[in-house]
């Protein structure tokens, strides 16, 4: 008998790939198996007519299901849009403000209404009108409006009629979910706007830029102000007229350098886009605001009080450098009596010498319904508007 021949022994093959393979069949292998062609790739590449029919169905299934779900956001949100038109008909129907055409706007992508030939009356009189406006939201965020003022737009305002123009007016408003719809923010933003009467040649107002915020603390009575006006003109002459009354060398421009702004506001009650009335102001807290004007500054900072009647109460400090020159235009625009010329320079001069950096600080008091610069009576004060 012959011993059989021992039999090399294989070692098995490891799970994966060999050096050097791919994974991918080369052309020998597929011309001696065509079957390996199908191993590993989807069916849509192999020709494989039964496994492709099932991916092109499951595709036409994915595609038919997004048109779906696409057409019915589309449909909510062009309902939602109809629904807010036909409330705002509804909520105008009967109060002081009113509008000719209250239309859907913003399908697709917000919701919301334009209103045409809008105006706003108080006993029975038109307080203001415009001729166009858009409140809109996006579908994601529908606490969170946007009022757009479509320029250039006739406005009337107390019977005047004006000529509003510039590249941009916007203002945001957002509410949170609650009673009332809670406030949350308010933002105003307006690019070169210009506010020019029907029958003049040069606005009367105009700017290169606003923009105004109002945003809540942890306090819900208490709201941060803060707001930029750059480059804001004067009526054409103002200027140019307070200029010479005052008896400056040189003119000042009819543009001012800047005005800003940053104060704490408190209200009686938390602010709420629903509120049976308005919240009453109780204080102002002037932290910051400024006047620039072709250099001379002027800041005033300090915090009053507001009486239900609307009057104000308390202190605030005015700094102004080049005291000779705001003394002068105080003069000219009449805000300073003419019979305290003499003592205001005198003070002025004093305290400037007091002064580190050469600004003189007045106290303006208001008091009883008066104002006073110094110690110096300046007539009633001002009244603020209180509606409750």
């Amino acid at each position: 008998m012959h011993a059989k021949a021992a039999m090399p022994a294989v070692k098995p093959r490891r799970a994966g790939l060999g050096r050097g393979e791919t994974g991918i069949p080369d052309q020998r292998s597929v011309a001696e198996n065509p079957k390996r062609l199908g191993h590993g790739w989807p069916s849509f590449f192999t020709g494989d007519k039964r496994k492709a029919g099932v991916w092109k169905e499951a595709a036409m299934r994915v595609w038919v299901w997004g048109a779906v779900l696409a057409g019915g956001l589309a449909l909510a949100d062009w309902g939602a849009g109809q629904g807010m038109a036909a409330w705002l008909r509804a909520a105008l129907a009967g109060s002081g403000t009113a509008a000719a055409q209250v239309s859907a706007e913003g399908f697709p992508a917000r919701v919301g209404v334009r209103l045409d030939a809008p105006r706003l009356t108080e006993a029975g009189r038109t307080v203001l009108a415009l001729e166009r406006l858009t409140i809109t939201a996006p579908v994601w965020n529908p606490l969170s409006w946007r009022l757009d003022l479509p320029l250039p737009q006739r406005i009337t305002w107390q019977g005047l009629p004006f000529e509003a123009t510039g590249t941009r007016a916007a203002l945001r408003v957002d509410a949170a979910s609650g009673r009332d719809l809670p406030l949350a923010g308010i933002a105003l933003r307006m690019e070169a706007p210009a506010l020019r009467l029907a029958a003049a040649k040069a606005p009367s107002l105009a700017a290169e830029s606003l923009a105004l915020t109002l945003q809540p603390t942890d306090d819900p009575r208490l709201w941060q102000l803060t707001g930029k006006i750059a480059a804001p003109g004067l009526p054409p002459g103002l200027a140019a007229a307070l200029s010479r009354q005052a008896g400056l060398s040189t003119p000042l421009p009819d543009r001012l350098d800047a005005l800003t702004l940053e104060a704490g506001v408190e209200v009686a009650q938390p602010l709420a886009l629903l509120s049976d009335a308005p919240a009453a102001l109780t204080a102002v807290d002037l932290r910051r605001a400024a006047l620039i004007w072709d250099g001379h500054r002027i800041a005033v900072s300090g915090r009053l009080t507001v009486t239900s009647d609307g009057l104000p109460e308390g202190t605030l400090t005015i700094a102004l450098s080049d005291f000779p020159v705001w003394l002068d235009l105080g003069l000219a625009a009449g805000v300073v009596p003419p019979e305290r010329k003499a003592m205001l320079a005198a003070m002025g001069e004093y305290l400037g010498r007091q002064s580190p950096d050469g600004a003189v600080r007045l106290p303006l008091s208001f008091a009883k319904g008066r104002m006073s610069l110094a110690a110096i009576p300046l007539g009633p004060a001002p009244r603020l508007p209180q509606r409750q």
